[in-house]
């Protein structure tokens, strides 16, 4: 099994017991691994996976691989994160090759596309599909591997079709999945954002929230930070100053990584050379949003925006807002 602790239900604030029932002691350490990595301390989750990234178990290795590349670009150390991403490749590769057993391969695939898919990276067309696989994995990781699936929609711009999928996805779950709701209703907010839907978007943040705080898993917020365009300012900047805070400081560091693999994959220039807040505002500028639409989006004055505006076009050293579109991560 791949990420024990991202395919498990448990009850929310519960997250260690869950840990605690898992009996094989290997699979344990990898959920250690993912509280770790989901509750933004990725020098505890390197520790905890170093050990399995050359390991005989694919499973094993597999889970290692994909904790260890997220964890590294947190850390800076982009050239760790890129082995691991490779690594993966090579294990898909050898699973075709050898024709290896459908679990095998299905996980495989879902590593494949995970790591390519969060940091827009073009898969190569060679490729099996993720669709093909998603059946064959555990009801968490279907579920995970689902919210993939549609991040990977979004970023096609096929906004109503990955909500079609997100919601299917939370209708037919048989439980309560933490961590993969957290990812869906991620993904819906994204969605939402770009059709204008603000106060839909903002309802859906606030389940991933309801989804994340009682165990600290705020990661995923930190992933998508860019991607939700100013809907975590709206609900956490005021009513949760620390939370965000600490959002903002793994943000930064996470952002930072995140660029050196993939600009140099996708010849892109995705800046690092402004604030979260200031990256939110340039995701909506971009897609022309009016300064009033970023206002009301954002809970922000007119004039503020047109600042904030103004000094983004500096840094960028830009002289109009159409071309923030090619310093960003849309």
């Amino acid at each position: 099994m791949i990420l024990p602790l991202t395919g498990s239900s448990y009850e929310l604030g519960k997250m260690k017991e869950a840990i605690d029932l898992i009996e094989d002691t290997q699979l344990a350490e990898i959920a250690r691994a993912e509280a770790c990595y989901f509750t933004a301390d990725a020098k505890g989750c390197v520790e905890h996976v170093k050990k399995y990234l050359a390991s005989d178990d694919v499973m094993l290795r597999l889970s290692a691989d994909m904790l260890y590349v997220f964890a590294n670009l947190t850390l800076g150390n982009a050239g760790k994160a890129q082995a691991a991403r490779i690594d993966v490749k090579q294990c898909l590769q050898k699973a075709l090759e050898e024709d290896a057993s459908t679990g095998i391969k299905s996980s495989c695939i879902f590593a494949y596309y995970l790591i390519n898919i969060f940091l827009h990276i073009e898969t190569e067309k060679e490729m099996p599909a993720l669709e093909g696989c998603i059946s064959d994995l555990p009801t968490g990781q279907r579920l995970f591997a689902i919210s993939i699936l549609a991040h990977g929609m979004y970023l096609k711009k096929e906004y109503l079709k990955a909500q079609g999928v997100v919601q299917t996805a939370m209708l037919m779950a048989d439980a309560v999945y933490p961590i993969p709701f957290i990812y869906l209703n991620c993904i819906a907010a994204m969605c939402q954002i770009n059709q204008k839907e603000q106060e839909e978007a903002i309802s859906s943040v606030k389940k991933a929230i309801s989804f994340a705080g009682k165990d600290g898993l705020f990661e995923p917020f930190i992933e998508y930070h860019g991607l939700l365009q100013g809907v975590l300012e709206v609900c956490l900047r005021k009513s949760e100053p620390e939370i965000y805070k600490k959002l903002v400081d793994g943000i930064i560091a996470f952002s930072r990584g995140w660029m050196k693999i993939h600009n140099s994959q996708m010849n892109r220039d995705v800046t690092d050379l402004l604030t979260p807040l200031e990256f939110s505002i340039a995701m909506l500028a971009c897609r022309d949003w009016t300064n009033q639409e970023i206002a009301q989006h954002m809970g922000l004055s007119v004039n503020t925006v047109k600042h904030y505006v103004s000094d983004i076009l500096e840094k960028l050293q830009i002289d109009k807002r159409e071309k923030i579109k090619d310093f960003v991560n849309q």
